[in-house]
C-alpha cells in the first residue's frame, strides 16, 4: 500500500509541476529581459545586482523541482525535438547549415526528459561553401604558370 501511495504522490507532484511550470518560466524570461535591458544602462548597480540575484533565485527554485533550462550553444545542430525555429539566418563564416545561430528564448525540460518548452532559436540556412583540397592551389598555380609560359 505504501508503494501505491508513494507512486500516487509522485504522480500528483509531477502533474502539479506541469500545470504551474509556465508561470515561473515566464517570470524567468521576464527577469532575463530585465537584466539584459539594465546591463550597460545608467541605473544603480544595486538595481542590476538585485535583478540578477532574483533571476538566479528563481532558476534555482525551478531546478530544485526538476525543471532544467536548455540553452543550446551557437553552432549546435538544430534538433526539432528540442528546438523551435523562430527565424533563419544566412550562413556566416565558419557556420554550417542547419545549426543554431542564436537563442531567442531558452527551453525548459522536466527531469531532463519531458520538454516543457522547446528552445526558440534562429537557424543558419544556405549552402556551405566547399573548401578546395589543399593540393588544388598548388596544381592551379602550376597550370597557370604553364599557360603563361606558352
Amino acid at each position: 500500500m505504501n508503494g501505491f501511495r508513494n507512486g500516487l504522490s509522485e504522480s500528483f507532484s509531477h502533474t502539479i509541476v506541469l500545470c504551474v511550470a509556465p508561470v515561473p518560466r515566464q517570470v524567468c524570461d521576464n527577469l532575463q529581459a530585465l537584466c539584459g535591458s539594465l546591463e550597460g544602462s545608467e541605473v544603480p548597480a544595486a538595481l542590476l545586482e538585485g535583478a540578477v540575484l532574483t533571476r538566479e533565485s528563481m532558476q534555482a527554485a525551478l531546478e530544485r523541482h526538476g525543471v532544467e533550462r536548455h540553452d543550446p550553444p551557437a553552432g549546435a545542430r538544430f534538433d526539432p525535438s528540442l528546438h523551435e525555429a523562430m527565424f533563419t539566418a544566412p550562413l556566416s563564416d565558419g557556420a554550417a547549415p542547419g545549426t543554431v545561430s542564436s537563442v531567442f528564448r531558452p527551453g525548459y525540460t522536466l527531469h531532463g526528459s519531458h520538454i516543457l518548452r522547446a528552445a526558440q532559436v534562429g537557424v543558419f540556412v544556405g549552402e556551405a561553401q566547399q573548401q578546395p583540397p589543399p593540393d588544388a592551389d598548388a596544381e592551379g598555380e602550376g597550370e597557370a604558370a604553364a599557360a603563361a609560359a606558352a
